[in-house]
């Protein structure tokens, strides 16, 4: 009989300077904060649009404190939701509805979109929009709509989405596969005539200082920040490998890398990968196998869901559940009925 598998219940960062892995918050970033602080007066409702793996980790608390703060119409996206778990992805609306009550949550995969759900939740907020009293914009026929969020969750997407659906448009806001694409506050697209609506990308913002390693690593894991040094892909590799044993998500990897047993060991996993994908490189005078290539590859397999739909915040979420199950209890009686707090 094999052994059970023993997983370890944290990841070591203390051994890692991660702070140096991360180029977090480049210039672009606060120009683009600043433009948009500028650009509020002019703008009626504000989409964000984010990762649904990662629902809490890297969303600006700051773009919601200074652009929206209840004042303007708020409708946050979270995009990719069919690569995340779909309890969590429940979860992830409830609380973030609890935390910023005046701001309207869906979830959907922008790349797979049909033009009922876009229409639906474009016009949630159109409708939002119209209901709202605009102050100094009362007197103007025209709608201004600005999309942001953090890098690479699908923000040019959604506008070139919106573009081919409602203008009969070919798409003008150009996407890639890496974060940054956007550098810089985009012209007004129009997007409809009637009533006249305009909608402006913006570069992906996210907050100024790091929170933790945690959240770095996720964000790392989602492509969300790019990895800049390649030769550190194989300990980003190895915190998604933690993840997915963590959440007991190992069958899938165990059937793509050929494993008869799940493992917490990195170097397992990079040896079969490369072994089963080629991965090889010249050392010298010998060739031999290409970790950090199979350590990419990893990655890119985990970003594409292909080790299965994971929540990477679920412990976040399984916290804040416990937090409120706790706050609930305190207020039951002996009867078990829950009492109303003064």
């Amino acid at each position: 009989m094999k052994p059970l598998a023993i997983f370890r219940n944290q990841f070591d960062f203390q051994s890692l300077r991660w702070k140096d892995m991360i180029r977090w918050f480049p210039g672009h970033m606060h120009k683009g904060m600043k433009d948009l602080e500028e650009s509020l007066l002019r703008t009626d409702g504000i989409i964000e649009v984010h990762d649904a793996r990662v629902p809490h980790s890297g969303r600006n608390s700051e773009l919601y404190k200074r652009l929206v703060g209840g004042h303007k119409p708020h409708l946050l996206i979270l995009n990719k939701s069919d690569l995340a778990d779909p309890h969590y992805v429940s979860k992830s609306i409830e609380y973030i509805q609890i935390e910023q009550p005046n701001t309207q949550v869906v979830h959907t995969s922008l790349m797979s979109i049909d033009m009922k759900e876009l229409t639906n939740i474009f016009g949630r907020l159109l409708q939002q929009i119209v209901e709202s009293p605009r102050y100094t914009r009362r007197s103007s026929l025209e709608y201004n709509i600005v999309v942001c969020g953090i890098p690479n969750v699908g923000k040019s997407t959604f506008i070139n989405k919106l573009r081919n659906l409602f203008a009969n448009k070919a798409s003008c806001e150009r996407v890639g596969a890496s974060p940054g694409v956007t550098r810089s506050m985009s012209e007004k697209v129009k997007i409809s005539n009637r009533p006249k609506v305009f909608v402006r990308d913006t570069p992906g913002i996210l907050e100024p200082r790091l929170k933790s390693a945690n959240e770095s690593f996720r964000l790392l894991l989602t492509n969300c920040i790019p990895i800049q040094q390649r030769e550190l892909s194989d300990i980003i590799a190895d915190y998604g490998l933690f993840l997915l044993n963590k959440y007991e998500q190992q069958r899938l990897y165990m059937k793509y890398c050929e494993l008869d047993r799940p493992t917490d060991d990195i170097l397992t996993v990079l040896t079969a990968i490369a072994k089963l994908r080629t991965c090889t490189q010249v050392y010298g005078n010998k060739r031999g196998y290409d970790l950090t290539g199979a350590a990419l590859h990893f990655i890119n397999e985990f970003n594409k869901g292909t080790f299965g739909h994971i929540t990477l915040d679920q412990d976040i979420l399984d916290r804040m559940e416990l937090e409120k199950l706790n706050d609930t209890n305190l207020f039951r009686t002996s009867s078990g009925r829950i009492k109303k707090s003064i």
